[in-house]
């Protein structure tokens, strides 16, 4: 069995062991057991280390059920012995997720009653799962504010191994697996007590800010995002640089970004408004004035029109408004860069059924869309394909009218 050095000195990243066995792997890799090593396997959520080992890099590490650690290495190195050196930055960063999610887990429990019931110590963030619909924004900033104090009163970080038989003798947050003989207990000295296999700091002070940022709904649980660290002091330093950011391009003071936003909203709102409100406007007036000028088809005015780059509002408003009284037909497309929209519509009393003059059309035109009765709207694919489709529909609707096909115009 090898020599677990991590569980030891969780603070030690480098180290010299004997090769108890090598092997090559497809590939040019190798497999390599030590006699003992400082290489954690990953457990309990936390992933493993990575380094290098005798100057190869470690890209996977993982312990048999014998208890032997076996480091897969990029390369075969030589020699009976080597010396291996763990990434440092990541099993300090891991270290401080773990035990901060330790400390939350216990708070989360004491400011709410709420239970964790998975985590996941990833590379940007942790997540933590708890069994609950919703989490109250009260109890998660007293969960972070009992997470903080622990913090900041720097509590030891100890290790209990015991047999199962002495479990009793500690007040678990969860009960362990039951197929454990022997435990290994960690504790936040006085604050929280569970059974654990990860490698964690020496003291809460090394895990220095816990933040959660965010939550989320997911198979009847909830899952708050947390930042821990050195992640979560990163994170205030980007927020800090925004907000000055956003400050000096509003120009107004940092207190006064959301204020200043809203109003820049509700400007923007009423700009939208006063631009539809004109939209309608010009497209009434151009609309009565293609009704004046329009010809008849049977018993209908007919009117068709194309325009290039209008917009779906004037699109619209330009269909309604010559729809708007009886005894009317209009067809009006919007040639855009690539493609087109199109609107056929009338407001006849006993009117044909669109559907059936309109769909051998768009088919002949790859243009999609829907509608049935006296209205149907899509779009076109290609662009050029839009005269020939409205003079194919002002033809068949003509003739479905009772009249001949006037000339198509555009604009």
């Amino acid at each position: 069995m090898t020599e677990k050095l991590y569980y030891a000195d969780p603070g030690l990243l480098e180290f010299d062991a004997a090769v108890v066995r090598a092997a090559a792997l497809p590939g040019g890799g190798c497999e390599v057991v030590l006699d003992r090593t400082c290489f954690y396997p990953g457990g309990g959520g936390q992933p493993a280390d990575k380094g290098t080992l005798g100057g190869a890099a470690v890209v996977e590490v993982r312990e048999t059920d014998d208890g032997d650690v076996v480091h897969v290495l990029e390369r075969p190195i030589p020699g009976g012995r080597a010396s291996g050196a763990v990434d440092a930055a990541r099993r300090l960063d891991f270290m401080a997720q773990h035990t901060g999610e330790h400390i939350l887990a216990q708070a989360l429990l004491q400011a709410g009653g709420l239970h964790t019931v998975s985590v996941h110590f990833g590379d940007d963030d942790t997540t933590i799962e708890v069994k609950a619909d919703s989490i109250d924004d009260a109890v998660l900033a007293e969960a972070e504010r009992i997470s903080n104090r622990v913090i900041r009163e720097n509590r030891r970080v100890l290790v209990h191994q015991v047999d199962r038989s002495e479990a009793s003798r500690f007040a678990l947050r969860r009960a362990p697996p039951a197929e454990e003989t022997r435990l290994r207990i960690v504790e936040v000295e006085g604050f929280d007590l569970v059974g654990c296999s990860g490698v964690h700091a020496r003291s809460t002070g090394e895990v220095f800010l816990i933040k959660a940022v965010s939550q989320e709904k997911i198979r009847g649980r909830v899952r708050l995002h947390v930042l821990i660290g050195e992640r979560a002091f990163a994170d205030y330093g980007r927020k800090v640089a925004l907000s000055q950011a956003l400050s000096r391009a509003l120009t107004c003071g940092e207190d006064a970004i959301l204020a200043r936003v809203q109003d820049l909203q509700a400007a923007q709102l009423e700009a939208a408004r006063e631009m539809k409100r004109v939209t309608v406007e010009r497209a009434g007036a151009e609309a009565e004035s293609a009704v004046a000028a329009a010809p008849r088809a049977g018993a209908a005015v007919l009117v068709t029109r194309i325009f290039d780059g209008a917009g779906a509002d004037y699109l619209k408003a330009f269909v309604e408004r010559v729809t708007g009284k009886p005894g009317r037909a209009c067809i009006a497309l919007d040639r855009g860069t690539d493609s087109f929209q199109w609107i056929v519509a009338h407001s006849m009393e006993r009117g044909p059924e669109l559907a059936a003059i309109v769909s051998p059309r768009m088919a002949e035109a790859g243009a999609k869309g829907g509608g049935r009765g006296a209205r149907m709207q899509g779009v076109g694919a290609r662009r050029d394909a839009a005269g020939p489709f409205a003079q194919g529909v002002e033809k068949d609707l003509a003739r479905a009218l009772g009249g001949e096909a006037p000339a198509t115009e555009g604009t």
